[in-house]
């Protein structure tokens, strides 16, 4: 069965080559192929048709998500909508964030999911509510660069079609508030409130609402850093692990009573009570969690398994797996885009890979230490492939963190919450006694996360790599004295020896990043890095120093920073600075405003070096411009051979000016990075024709508030035949710049085109 089933998934594999959706027509094209290969290969007619029928599904549901898109027309306009609120409201730093069901939008009908952010407070919103909105929305847009997470993908499986926010000047109606209407999402908001008002707020306590209903929306970006570097990620969030043990709990303790009472075991024996009530115990607790990848995962796995045992027949662990696998296909066969997805099933598979058909266990380390070295093993390719990162101290530290959770903290949440029901005194003592204890843990982790070299950073950028070390893994992982298991090695050194590319002497790679409205930007040479600026800090738990900078830096293979230049300290050019700076040794910081980042220094005009035969100067600021705000940011020039780049920050007019009066000889660039983000305070003329780029390029969000590039900014590059590029269209922008060339510059979005992407 499992092969059949690993068939139907490479059948859903196969669309996402496409970069553009097939039409529906290939399902009907498929049935007369499928029928001559029937007629050919009769030994293989069933698997191909998984393969036909796999391709054939994922097709349909994904067109069934791109029915609806926004039109252009209605991007930025105020419309009325109208439906439900589908998940638990979530207090941030912008407002309250919902996802919401339409039902009409402008009085037509419409069924899609629009992620929306409201200036209300979360205590006003709840799951189920219906409401008629007036809001602004535009498509769903995605930063896109190299080793970063692709939005865009998630939004598609989840059927997310559109963000926006609420317009709060105008009138908002509730419509009805009725307790059927996504009754899941209902009980779990009610239970996460209770939580809230029982348990005192601190470092940790996010986290036993994490552990209980899977809510994990206030987690800081520090707290998620100390879980990377353990590798125990995995532990808080609601999976096979959880479900698992809160399933067996109820299945001893409904056993061992049944057991107890004669009546109830004339009528039905005590292993099948158990097992019926711990089936509803994984239900129930899948449930909390929202039924996530894992958790649906581990819930029909179990199923299985208490069917076949209520049914009195042996199945084997790859049949449950491998019916697991198939009903999470059915569900949605888009998921296979999502890092949980793959972590799930390949840490359960290379548990039942590792373990089964071995000896009888003996001993605790066979029992309970070997399965966290098959996993810790067995997903290193993977976590390399996805993340670019696994964490070296893994092993040690899920060996104490998993009973820790496991047997302590996730039946104390389990607990707490029941008895909070009866009596909040009680289950709010429970609650803070699971806080403490998880408290405890933290402390554990965290000094684990602080020890040197806890984390090894390697991509791995081609499928075969990662192919060739699966292969490599599931050969170590044979039975001890199994011929050729050492082989493994020779799989597992492409992975281990790949040094990323780097320039040649006298050249320099530039990259623009994708990071909204903000800044940032890479300059390699073939021995050095330069970092300008790094974006901006959005919110406690997310910034695009750490979730664009820091991943484009590790896929690049680089290890250090020889300088990071943060031109000024606006949020959208600093924020992301603090992660940059703790996830890489800096030999040197420079910046026009020292006060707002530690160890740096001035950078002034006339400062130059050289790096691989590659040039470097600052030609602004002066002593005398350094309180000027906008217009005190660094400008760096990059020189290799005779192409140069123009690195601005936000200068606007009075900078422009001053460096045309001052430096115009040094301004001549082929590559501009517009000053201010195209703004109407800059692009003066004469600062325009002293530069006279072959290239401007534009930081920028899509549809963003400040409406940028400006129109009239934009009209003067094009009357002298500038060549335009902007992140919100091209993702990341990659130039290489040799000693007489530049070649043509490398557009992440559209090299790397999905069906799903805008």
């Amino acid at each position: 069965m499992i092969l059949h089933v690993l068939i139907f998934l490479t059948g859903i594999l196969t669309l996402h080559i496409f970069t553009s959706l097939p039409s529906l027509y290939w399902c009907l094209v498929l049935i007369p192929i499928m029928m001559i290969f029937f007629s050919k290969f009769k030994r293989f007619a069933l698997l191909i048709l998984c393969y036909g029928l796999g391709f054939s599904w994922s097709l349909l549901v994904a067109h069934h998500q791109a029915a609806w898109t926004l039109a252009e027309n209605l991007e930025g306009k105020t419309v009325s909508i109208r439906g439900y609120i589908a998940n638990i409201p979530n207090a941030g730093q912008h407002g309250t964030s919902f996802l919401f069901a339409m039902k009409e939008i402008n009085k037509q009908a419409s069924h899609a999911l629009v992620r929306l952010i409201w200036d209300l407070p979360s205590q006003a919103l709840h799951a189920g509510d219906e409401w008629e909105l007036p809001v602004h929305l535009k498509k769903t847009y995605g930063n896109r660069n190299p080793g970063t997470y692709d939005y865009e993908a998630y939004a598609f499986q989840e059927g997310i079609r559109a963000n926006g926010y609420v317009m709060t000047k105008l009138i908002s109606k509730k419509i009805s508030s009725h307790w059927y209407y996504y009754l899941i999402n209902r009980f779990r908001e009610k239970v996460k409130n209770k939580i809230a008002e029982n348990l005192l707020a601190t470092p940790t306590s996010p986290w036993i609402t994490a552990l209980t209903i899977g809510e994990r929306h206030n987690i800081s970006a520090a707290d998620w850093q100390v879980l990377r570097y353990t590798g125990t990620n995995h532990l808080m969030a609601i999976a096979g692990l959880h479900i698992g043990l809160m399933a067996l709990l109820a299945h001893v303790i409904v056993s061992r009573i049944w057991r107890r009472i004669p009546y109830f075991m004339l009528k039905l024996p005590a292993s099948h009570a158990g097992a019926f009530v711990s089936l509803l115990m994984a239900l129930f607790y899948s449930c909390m969690a929202g039924f996530s990848i894992p958790a649906q995962r581990a819930c029909i796995m179990l199923a299985v398994f208490l069917t076949l045992l209520l049914a009195r027949r042996q199945g084997a662990a790859w049949q449950s797996f491998s019916v697991a696998l198939f009903c999470v296909l059915i569900l949605n066969p888009l998921i296979v885009v999502t890092e949980s997805f793959w972590l799930s099933f390949g840490a359960v598979g290379f548990i039942i890979y590792g373990v089964g058909g071995r000896l009888k266990p003996q001993g605790l380390w066979w029992k309970y230490g070997r399965i966290q070295w098959v996993i810790t093993l067995g997903l290193i390719p993977m976590s390399l492939w996805l993340f670019q990162q696994c964490a070296g101290i893994s092993f040690a530290a899920n060996m104490i963190a998993i009973p820790w959770i496991a047997y302590g903290v996730v039946p104390l949440c389990f607990l707490g919450c029941f008895f909070l029901i009866f009596s909040s005194t009680t289950g709010s003592a429970i609650l803070s006694f699971a806080d403490k204890l998880l408290s405890e843990l933290w402390h554990v982790l965290t000094w684990f996360s602080h020890l040197p070299n806890v984390v090894w950073y390697q991509s791995i950028p081609h499928t075969w790599m990662l192919v060739a070390a699966m292969l490599g893994i599931i050969l170590l992982l044979l039975p001890i004295g199994f011929p050729g298991r050492y082989f493994a090695v020779i799989f597992l050194l492409p992975v281990v020896l790949y040094q990323a590319d780097v320039p040649q002497k006298n050249s320099a790679w530039f990259t623009l990043l994708d990071v909204g409205q903000g800044l940032a930007s890479v300059v390699q040479t073939q021995h050095h890095t330069l970092v300008f600026d790094t974006g901006a800090h959005l919110s406690p738990s997310f910034d695009m120093g750490e979730s664009v900078v820091v991943p484009f830096l590790h896929q690049a293979g680089i290890k250090k920073l020889d300088m990071l230049v943060i031109s000024h300290g606006d949020n959208d050019h600093i924020g992301g600075a603090d992660a940059v700076v703790n996830a890489f040794p800096t030999r040197f910081i420079k910046t026009s405003d020292p006060e707002k980042i530690n160890n740096s220094q001035y950078c002034m005009r006339g400062e130059t070096w050289q790096w691989d035969g590659v040039n470097f100067e600052f030609l602004y600021p002066t002593k005398e411009n350094l309180t000027l705000n906008n217009n005190s940011s660094c400008v760096l020039r990059v020189t290799a051979g005779n192409k140069k780049i123009l690195l601005t920050g936000d200068i606007e007019k009075f900078a422009e000016k001053n460096l045309v009066k001052e430096v115009t000889e040094d301004l001549p660039a082929d590559i501009l990075v517009a000053p201010h983000h195209g703004s109407k305070t800059s692009a003066v003329e004469e600062f325009i024709d002293a530069v006279n780029p072959r290239y401007v390029l534009f930081s920028m969000g899509y549809r963003n508030r400040y409406h940028f590039p400006h129109p009239s900014v934009i009209e003067k590059y094009r009357q002298r035949n500038v060549i335009e590029l902007d992140t919100a269209k091209s993702g990341a922008i990659q130039f290489v710049l040799n000693e007489k060339s530049i070649l043509s510059p490398a557009l992440y979005r559209s090299a790397h085109k999905n069906f799903w992407n805008n």
